[in-house]
C-alpha cells in the first residue's frame, strides 16, 4: 500500500528527497524549549537520524533522515518529554512569539499566554484553504516579525499626562520618542497620535511618573505573508484586549473559509475582496 505523502506532510512528517526518507517536524510553542525536551531531540536525531537537527524559521525542530520505520519510534520519544509533532500543510500552524513580559524589558504585554490561548484553540485545526500562520510580538520592536503572518499581534500602549503638577519639564518623554510624537509646550508634552508608535518609553523614562497608561492591548494585523508574492499584514484594529481575540481569529478563520478559494492565503483573499468582508462580524 502506497504511503500518502500528503496526509502524513499534513501531520508533521515530511518526504526527503531520499528515498524512504522522512524530517520528522517538532511542535516548539512560542519558542520555549526545556533542557529535557533538547536533550531528548539530540538523543532521538543521533539514534534515528544523522546526529543533527534543523530549527525552522517558526521556532521549531525538524529530525532529519528518519527511515520510515522509525517514525512511530521518533514519535513516542518526543511524547515522553511533551512534545508532539507539528502541523503542516492546510492546517492552523504553530504560533511563534517572542519572549514577553516574563523576561522582556521592552514587553508591553504577556505574549505567552496569548500564544497558549490561541494555541489551545486553534492550533492544527483542519479545513483552511491553505496554511493559516500567527504570530505574537510583545512590543513594536516587532521581534517575532508578526507582520509576516496571515494574523498577527502586537502589544501596544497609549500614554497620557496622569499628572500635571509632578511634571518637571525635563522633556526626556520628548527626547527618547522614536517617533517624535512628543513637543513640550507651556512646560508639558503634548502627544500627536498619528506618530506616536505606541511602544511605552515616554511612559518608562519619565523620573516623576507624570505620564501614565491611558491604554494598552493588541494592535492587529491580518493579510502577511512570505514566499514568492511576499506582502506585510495590514493593521485592522487597535488596543484590542487579550480576552476579545479568539472570538475575533475565529471570526476571520470562519470568513475566510467560507470566502477562499482552495490554496488562497488570507492575504490573497483581502485583496481580491477587501478588508470588509474579511473582517465582517469581527469584535474591534
Amino acid at each position: 500500500m502506497a504511503l500518502n505523502l500528503e496526509d502524513l506532510k499534513a501531520g508533521g512528517i515530511i518526504s526527503q528527497r531520499q528515498k524512504n526518507m522522512f524530517s520528522i517536524r517538532v511542535k516548539i510553542l512560542g519558542g520555549n524549549v526545556t533542557s529535557a525536551q533538547l536533550r531528548k531531540i539530540a538523543d532521538l536525531a543521533e539514534t534515528h537520524g544523522r546526529n543533527y537537527a534543523h530549527i525552522t524559521t517558526r521556532q521549531g525542530f525538524e529530525i532529519s533522515h528518519v527511515n520510515f520505520e522509525d517514525v512511530e519510534k521518533v514519535t513516542i520519544g518526543l511524547e515522553k518529554v511533551g512534545l508532539v509533532l507539528g502541523a503542516c500543510g492546510s492546517r492552523v500552524r504553530v504560533v511563534v512569539a517572542c519572549q514577553g513580559t516574563d523576561i522582556c524589558p521592552h514587553a508591553l504585554d504577556d505574549t505567552q499566554l496569548l500564544v497558549r490561548t490561541l494555541d489551545e484553540r486553534f492550533y492544527g485545526r483542519f479545513g483552511v484553504p491553505h496554511k493559516f500562520k500567527m504570530g505574537v510580538s510583545g512590543c513594536p520592536n516587532a521581534c517575532a516579525k508578526h507582520n509576516e503572518n496571515d494574523l498577527g499581534f502586537m502589544a501596544v500602549v497609549e500614554p497620557v499626562l496622569i499628572d500635571k503638577e509632578s511634571c518637571i519639564n525635563c522633556g526626556l518623554c520628548a527626547e527618547v520618542c522614536p517617533g517624535k510624537a512628543i513637543e513640550m509646550k507651556d512646560s508639558l508634552p503634548v502627544f500627536d497620535s498619528t506618530k506616536c508608535f505606541h511602544d511605552g518609553k515616554c511612559i518608562d523614562i519619565c523620573p516623576r511618573d507624570s505620564l501614565g497608561v491611558n491604554r494598552k492591548g493588541w494592535q492587529v494585523f491580518a493579510g502577511g505573508k512570505w514566499g514568492r508574492r511576499p506582502q506585510l499584514g495590514i493593521p485592522i484594529a487597535n488596543f484590542v484586549a487579550t480576552e476579545q481575540i479568539p472570538e475575533m481569529v475565529e471570526n476571520i478563520l470562519s470568513n475566510y473559509i467560507k470566502l477562499a478559494n482552495k490554496r488562497e492565503r488570507l492575504g490573497e483573499l483581502i485583496n481580491r475582496l477587501g478588508m470588509e468582508v474579511i473582517c465582517d462580524g469581527c469584535i474591534f
